[in-house]
């Protein structure tokens, strides 16, 4: 017997690799709110954000939260939205990252990680896309991980226990676009 009472024959959950599809910015944040509450509750677990730098960023000066959280991003000071404004400092940058995110999710420590922008950084050539598959599939069997952004592979989608597909559309509250004071609508 195990822990609280489970026998040996169970085997450990699996983890769960979800991918969650977005054409908007800002649609991370329900995961990272995830991120931060399964931290907050012991849960180890690392966010790696791939093209948003920032000021005295990248993995040697990563931001802990809750205890258990690590949340690494490029040492740029700048967010990476176009291939072609790519420079060599840029693609060590996100190598730098993926580098440490690779280690990490390859070596067990972890409960959850969270690729931010991984799918992009492909598309946009800073990563190798067959290193980064491989990397995906030796992954630890009991770790959860989530891949978010703007554009994913269909090789990684295709790994995916689950992906999500956001969407972008008006509500008749909240609304996105207001409605047209030209159609009187009351």
């Amino acid at each position: 017997m195990r822990g609280h009472g489970t026998p040996d024959r169970f085997a450990q959950a699996d983890g769960l690799f979800q991918v969650t599809v977005a054409p908007f910015r800002g649609s991370c944040n329900d995961v990272l709110s995830q991120a931060i509450r399964v931290a907050g509750q012991g849960s180890r677990v690392m966010i790696a954000q791939f093209l948003n730098g920032g000021i005295n960023q990248g993995p040697e000066r990563a931001t802990r939260l809750c205890g258990s959280l690590e949340w690494i991003r490029p040492a740029i000071d700048c967010c990476l939205v176009e291939p072609a404004a790519v420079s060599p400092e840029h693609r060590q940058a996100v190598n730098a990252v993926w580098a440490v995110s690779r280690q990490q999710l390859l070596s067990g420590a972890l409960d959850l990680m969270v690729l931010d922008e991984l799918g992009l950084a492909l598309e946009f050539g800073l990563l190798e896309e067959e290193n980064v598959l491989k990397v995906l599939r030796q992954r630890p069997g009991a770790l959860d991980l989530t891949l978010i952004g703007s554009a994913m592979s269909e090789a990684i989608l295709d790994m995916a226990n689950q992906v999500t597909r956001l969407r972008c559309r008006p509500s008749s509250v909240g609304s996105l676009n207001p409605p047209d004071p030209q159609l009187n609508v009351k």
